[in-house]
């Protein structure tokens, strides 16, 4: 992810649940994605152009893991040459759940 993504999704994870928090909020990021985006239109947004400048781990229970599993066909159906498609998933997630959070927009100027 780009270096403003990863600040804002650090600053957004820490206030929701602390310093151990960043797997749930990217859990829960991806739900809503599910849910506010059925037909994942917003994967692969900006994907042309992505530098990435910072990496992220985290930790997936199995529900969760399925999820992304689902999510990964349902792209792959519409476009089976992707790649990367896990990845373009939980970067538009974690975009997704920025762009409906308080606090500034990654790559936004105040």
């Amino acid at each position: 992810m780009t270096s403003e993504m990863h600040e804002a999704f650090l600053s957004a994870a820490r206030a929701a649940y602390g310093r151990q928090g960043k797997s749930r909020w990217v859990r829960e990021a991806l739900a809503m994605l599910k849910d506010g985006d059925p037909v994942l239109s917003s994967v692969g947004l900006g994907e042309a152009k992505f530098q990435p400048a910072a990496h992220l781990q985290v930790s997936f229970d199995a529900a969760s893991a399925e999820l992304l599993e689902t999510l990964v066909a349902r792209v792959r159906w519409q476009d089976p040459l992707a790649k990367g498609v896990a990845s373009q998933i939980l970067r538009a997630a974690i975009r997704w759940r920025l762009a409906r959070s308080p606090g500034p927009i990654p790559g936004e100027k105040t």
